[in-house]
């Protein structure tokens, strides 16, 4: 096993996909906080009138794991299914090595590669965040806990792809399937958060009609798109289960934090587990000639 793991290791490292995703998790904080100077520069009667937290680096230096969802998933993708296309997997297999510890290599190292993609995120926007502008409003146990929460996300995330790209033996299906399901995930958590936070009434209003010049009043109702009952748990639910969503709930920290992380990181543990597992089983039982 930790012959596995050491050689992995030495195959990332190694790795161009690995540098790459480096680098663009590097660029991408660059990116954000140098696009928030220029803004706070060019119009700081805007941001003079905003919070705080508007013209520094909160609402920053943690969409970097929302955002970087797909270098994650392309990274592992090829990462794994390269070893598939170059005969490696076999010939591993071939030389004796058991089937669960050659995927437990490959978990233990994809999920340490995505894990420093997002922590060099984070590091970078706090320091630019710093220098460039004021820094975060957070204190420093707010700020480790949404750190640990993130890491906990990656890791669960990771072993979705894992087992994703371990069972499935064409690197070219595995990374249509792979980035088809990143989609849907960041699409679903869109369309979770729409509904969760949509008003369960609407506010009266009044307007004056153009042909007629008579002033029209709509009286306050309820929303019919508002989620009751057992849809709104399961909403609820997903919101907080799907790895996508916690990444999106971390990003709109600034505005409303997070009081559940407990739950979530055990969610995040039980998605790891359950992966892992069915990934093992299938890994297990697959035909590699």
């Amino acid at each position: 096993m930790n012959n596995l793991v050491c050689a992995e290791f030495s195959r990332l490292f190694k790795s161009f996909i690995f540098r790459l995703g480096a680098l663009f998790s590097f660029g991408f904080a660059v990116f954000a906080i140098f696009m928030r100077y220029m803004d706070v520069v060019n119009y700081p009667s805007e941001y003079t009138q905003l919070p705080v937290s508007y013209s520094n680096a909160d609402g920053l230096i943690f969409a970097g794991g929302f955002y970087l969802v797909f270098a994650l998933a392309v990274f592992v993708i090829l990462f794994v299914g390269t070893e598939y296309s170059d005969g490696t997997m076999r010939n591993k297999l071939i030389a004796g090595h058991l089937r669960f510890r050659i995927y437990l290599s490959k978990l233990i190292v994809c999920a340490a590669a995505n894990v420093l993609f997002h922590l060099l995120y984070i590091i970078t926007a706090l320091l630019l965040g710093f220098l460039l502008i004021h820094g975060v409003t957070y204190s420093s146990g707010i700020l480790l806990k949404y750190i640990l929460l993130g890491v906990c996300v990656t890791l669960a995330f990771s072993a979705v792809l894992v087992c994703l790209s371990m069972c499935i033996t064409n690197k070219a299906a595995s990374a249509v399937i792979g980035l088809l399901l990143t989609i849907i995930l960041l699409v679903a958590t869109m369309t979770i958060s729409t509904r969760l936070s949509a008003p369960e009434y609407t506010e009266a209003y009044s307007y004056t009609d153009e042909a007629s010049g008579k002033l029209i009043t709509v009286d306050r109702e309820r929303n019919r798109k508002y989620l009751t009952g057992t849809q709104r748990k399961i909403y609820t639910f997903l919101y907080d289960f799907l790895p996508t969503c916690q990444l999106y709930q971390i990003v709109q920290v600034s505005d409303t934090p997070i009081e559940n992380c407990d739950i979530l990181i055990a969610y995040d543990g039980l998605l790891l587990l359950l992966s892992t597992g069915a990934g093992i089983l299938i890994f297990g039982k697959k035909d590699l000639k």
